[in-house]
């Protein structure tokens, strides 16, 4: 059985997972910390949630003093991503629908508009 540990680096505010993708194995093991003791909030999405044992709610709080394993019970394929934010109030508008054999780890900015979007944008006039 594996284990792969995710650590989150704060980059400016925004913790960055150091790894972007899990393989969801049955049995195999993956662990969430902080590299700079700070708290962040992982927001997994409901199939991640019904394949990792124990199930985990929304939020989770972790910091590298509250650092949290959790173990795949499948390894069938399914829509599973969990995001890292830093407002525990603040969870994604959606996760993603794909299905894979990956748990997919996302960083914040969550319920951001898409790149070059801007709701004051000018018509041209």
């Amino acid at each position: 059985m594996a284990n792969t540990d995710i650590k989150l680096i704060n980059d400016g505010g925004t913790y960055v997972p150091s790894v972007a993708s899990v393989p969801v194995v049955k049995g195999d093991t993956v662990t969430f910390t902080t590299s700079d003791g700070g708290s962040a909030s992982l927001f997994f999405s409901p199939a991640a949630a019904a394949v990792l044992s124990p199930q985990p709610t929304n939020p989770v709080s972790i910091s590298r003093a509250t650092k949290i394993a959790l173990a795949f019970t499948s390894s069938a394929a399914g829509a599973y991503s969990v995001f890292v934010g830093t407002d525990a109030n603040q969870p994604p508008q959606n996760y993603p629908s794909a299905v894979t054999g990956q748990l997919l780890v996302e960083i914040g900015g969550i319920n951001a508009p898409p790149f070059g979007i801007n709701d004051n944008m000018s018509t041209g006039h």
